[in-house]
C-alpha cells in the first residue's frame, strides 16, 4: 500500500473579504472620522483660546507695569491721524495710542525708541513708518489670525510725521474706554499737533464724550462729558485710586468684534488703521448698549457685514460663546455674549457705584 495516500490533504484555498465586508468596514471608519472631528477642532479651539487668554493676560501684566512705573494706566492717546513718537514721553502728552505706551513693558523698547533723537522732519518719518511696518507677535487672537503684520489698505488720512506706509501692524485687542460713544475734538478743532499740544491743560476745549442716560435702566436722553468714563481713552491718564466701582469689577483690555468678511485684508472699520494709532475704534471699545443714533449694541461672536457704525464700537470675538477680558485688577476671563448688558454697560464704567440706573 502506498502510504503517501494517507496523509491528509492541506487546503490552500484562501478566504478574503467580501465586498459587503469591506463597505461595512469603511463605514465604521467614517462615522470614528465623523465623530472625533468635532472633538479634535474643540480641542484646537480650546488650545487657541487658552492662547488668546494668556497674550491678554500679558497685556494686563504690561498695563500694570506702565501704572508702577508712571502712577497712572497707558493713554488712549490723542487722535487717529497721530502716531507714536519717542520724544512726547507718556501719558496725555503723547500723541500715540496705549499699544505703543506699552512697548517698553512687552519686552519692545528698541521699537518704541525708534528715531529717537532724531533732529530732521525726514529721519521723524522714516523712523515711524519703519515702526508702523515692523511686525510683533501676541497682538492677535490665533482663533481669528496669525500674523500682526497686514497691508494697509485704508486710505483719506494723512498720518502726521510719518512717510506713507504700505504695511502696518495691527492687533485684535482694544482698551475700555467706557459707557461713552463719542470721542471726538470739539467743532472748528483742527487736528493739528500746534493745537493739541495747546490743549493739554483744557481737553474740554478738544474733546467731547458722549454718553446715553438711563434711569432705572431705561433710556433717559444723553449727555455730554468733560471726562471719559472708562479706564483709556483719548488724553487719558487714569490711576487706579480712580477707579472706584474696584479694579476686579472694571473692565481693563479685551478682545474687540469684527467681521468675519475683513480678517485679513484691513478694511473693517475697526481695523484699519496702525496699531499705534492715537483714540480710534481700532484699539478702544466700549460698553453703551445703543449708539447715539439709537442703533443697539447686542455682543456676539463676529459675524460677515460692515462693521461700520456698529460693531466697530464693541468688544466681541470669534471664540464661541464669549470673549476674553482682562479686568483692572489683572485678572483675564471669559465673558460671555449672554451677559445681561447694563451689566456689561457698569464694568466699563470705573466710577458709577457699580449701578444699573446710573
Amino acid at each position: 500500500m502506498n502510504r503517501r495516500q494517507y496523509i491528509p490533504q492541506l487546503n490552500n484555498t484562501r478566504r478574503g473579504f467580501t465586498l459587503v465586508e469591506l463597505l461595512v468596514v469603511i463605514a465604521i471608519i467614517g462615522i470614528l472620522v465623523a465623530l472625533l472631528l468635532p472633538a479634535v477642532q474643540a480641542a484646537r479651539e480650546a488650545a487657541r483660546r487658552t492662547q488668546c487668554t494668556n497674550q491678554l493676560k500679558q497685556l494686563a501684566i504690561s498695563f500694570h507695569n506702565h501704572h508702577d512705573t508712571y502712577r497712572h494706566l497707558p493713554s488712549g492717546g490723542w487722535w487717529v491721524t497721530f502716531l507714536g513718537y519717542p520724544e512726547y514721553g507718556n501719558g496725555k502728552n503723547q500723541p500715540g495710542g496705549w499699544m505703543y505706551n506699552i512697548l517698553p513693558f512687552m519686552e519692545e523698547q528698541a521699537l518704541h525708541d525708534i528715531g529717537k533723537g532724531a533732529t530732521t522732519v525726514a529721519a521723524r518719518r522714516a523712523a515711524t513708518k519703519q515702526r508702523v511696518q515692523s511686525p510683533f507677535s501676541g497682538m492677535t487672537c490665533p482663533s481669528r489670525r496669525s500674523a500682526n503684520l497686514f497691508d494697509f489698505t485704508s486710505t483719506g488720512l494723512n498720518y502726521i510725521d510719518c512717510d506713507p506706509f504700505e504695511q502696518c501692524s495691527k492687533t485684535d485687542y482694544a482698551a475700555n474706554a467706557g459707557d461713552m460713544i463719542v470721542s471726538e475734538p470739539s467743532a472748528g478743532v483742527p487736528y493739528t499737533v500746534t493745537t493739541y499740544q495747546e490743549g493739554l491743560n483744557n481737553d474740554w476745549k478738544l474733546l467731547k464724550w458722549t454718553r446715553v442716560k438711563y434711569n432705572n435702566g431705561v433710556q433717559s436722553g444723553t449727555e455730554s462729558l468733560r471726562d471719559g468714563t472708562g479706564v483709556i481713552y483719548t488724553h487719558s491718564e487714569v490711576s487706579f485710586r480712580r477707579i472706584v466701582d474696584g479694579t476686579s469689577k472694571t473692565y481693563m483690555v479685551g478682545e474687540k468684534y469684527m467681521s468675519t468678511d475683513n480678517y485679513d485684508d484691513g478694511l473693517d472699520a475697526g481695523d484699519n488703521e496702525p496699531a499705534f494709532a492715537g483714540g480710534n475704534a481700532d484699539t478702544l471699545r466700549v460698553t453703551a448698549m445703543v449708539t447715539t443714533g439709537n442703533i443697539k449694541l447686542a455682543l456676539g461672536t463676529d459675524q460677515p457685514g460692515s462693521s461700520d457704525s456698529k460693531g466697530e464700537y464693541m468688544f466681541g470675538s470669534a471664540h464661541a460663546g464669549g470673549f476674553n477680558m482682562a479686568m483692572c485688577d489683572g485678572s483675564v476671563s471669559l465673558v460671555q455674549f449672554d451677559l445681561d448688558p447694563h451689566v456689561h454697560r457698569v464694568a466699563g464704567h470705573r466710577s458709577d457705584g457699580d449701578s444699573q440706573t446710573n
